[in-house]
């Protein structure tokens, strides 16, 4: 298979993005802490892994959409930590005995004993709140890898979630920050898809992470660049277009999402296997750009839900669609174009212009 949907994609299944790819390798080279962000399904997890595993950085990664308590992301945390000392399963086995897992292991590491120590009795007090034990693992992260002259690199993906973790959301955040301002020697990763909670977290002045970090907002693909690859990709099965173009204004009309750009592949990959001709035609292209819209309804419906949870944003983005007459005041029209740009639905072209980023919930729109 030559394209994959529904997952990361690193090595051969990544396409595209090669100027943000270096970007970012220079960020993580020179340890720079950075956020990004970008609407769901956008492949923000993609691009961040891909660069990490092709460099051969280890590196640590959470995704706070799918850790429900604050303990689990610490757990995780110090089993890291542990394993970058060759340390497996410390937490079974600090939970079970910590004086014999500092027996244990003490003559095998390769950090100096009375760091280790240290480290042991703060991971093992079952006492103290998770709140202060994300302070002292991440803390841990750092000190362990200045001893051991290396970079830590952590990744913390949809971190805006993060705030759903503490007793409060300030104070989670005041409380990493307070940790993280003292790193040298790790560097942070963080991504997001809620743009909203994301610039709020990073781009507000009331916000702790407030000029913590470089951020950048991750773009649609680069039609101009993916058109060849993916002409090559094809061809290594010996599927080929009647014309480039054809396949051009498949990409276009895709509006270079990348989610919905890898279905329609895979969908048109799979219907060319099944048949005896290998020249993708119209008709073709049609079928496999149907057939991923029919597929991706559910979603689609669950996007026109959380528009229309605020008032007028349906109607907005429906006039954006259908190339009509918007009938909001100029100032509350702003407002609402605004909210759908941090949502994740518009991206702003221009003064005054703005763009639906999904072509499939365009075409619902429009239908």
């Amino acid at each position: 298979m030559l394209f994959q949907y529904g997952n990361a994609v690193t090595g051969k299944y990544f396409y595209d993005r090669t100027k943000t790819q270096k970007e970012i390798q220079k960020f993580l080279n020179g340890g720079q802490s950075f956020m990004i962000k970008a609407p769901r399904r956008y492949g923000k997890t993609s691009l961040i892994l891909n660069v990490l595993e092709k460099n051969d950085y280890e590196y640590f990664y959470v995704d706070f959409r799918k850790t429900p308590r604050l303990e689990l992301f610490n757990n995780k945390l110090i089993e890291y930590i542990y394993s970058r000392l060759g340390i497996k399963g410390a937490i079974a086995q600090l939970k079970e005995n910590a004086v014999s897992f500092l027996m244990k292991n003490k003559t095998n590491i390769s950090i100096n004993l009375p760091l280790f120590e240290a480290s042991v009795e703060l991971f093992s007090n079952v006492v103290v709140h998770q709140e202060e034990r994300m302070v002292e693992a991440l803390d841990m992260a750092e000190k362990i890898a200045v001893e051991l002259g290396e970079k830590f690199y952590i990744v913390m993906d949809e971190f805006q979630d993060v705030v759903k973790l503490g007793t409060s959301y300030a104070d989670i955040l005041e409380m990493m920050r307070g940790s993280m301002q003292h790193h040298k020697n790790v560097c942070y990763v963080f991504a997001g898809s809620r743009m909203t909670l994301m610039t709020k977290i990073f781009e507000s002045k009331k916000s702790p992470f407030f000029n913590f970090c470089r951020k950048f907002k991750l773009e649609a693909f680069d039609n101009a660049e993916l058109l060849p690859e993916l002409l090559q990709a094809f061809k290594t099965k010996g599927i080929v277009f009647e014309s480039d173009k054809m396949l051009l204004e498949l990409l276009e009309l895709l509006k270079g999402h990348p989610a919905n750009t890898m279905l329609v592949m895979q969908i048109l990959e799979g219907i060319m296997e099944d048949s005896e001709i290998k020249l993708v035609n119209t008709k073709i292209i049609n079928e496999a750009y149907n057939k991923a819209y029919e597929e991706l309804q559910d979603l689609i419906g669950e996007y026109i839900r959380d528009i229309r949870s605020k008032d007028h944003l349906h109607d907005v983005i429906y006039r954006i669609a259908n190339n009509e007459e918007q009938i909001l005041e100029p100032s509350s029209l702003r407002q609402k174009k605004g909210y759908l740009v941090d949502m994740g639905y518009l991206s702003r072209e221009g003064h005054g212009d703005y763009a639906i980023i999904d072509g499939f919930l365009e075409e619902d729109l429009k239908r």
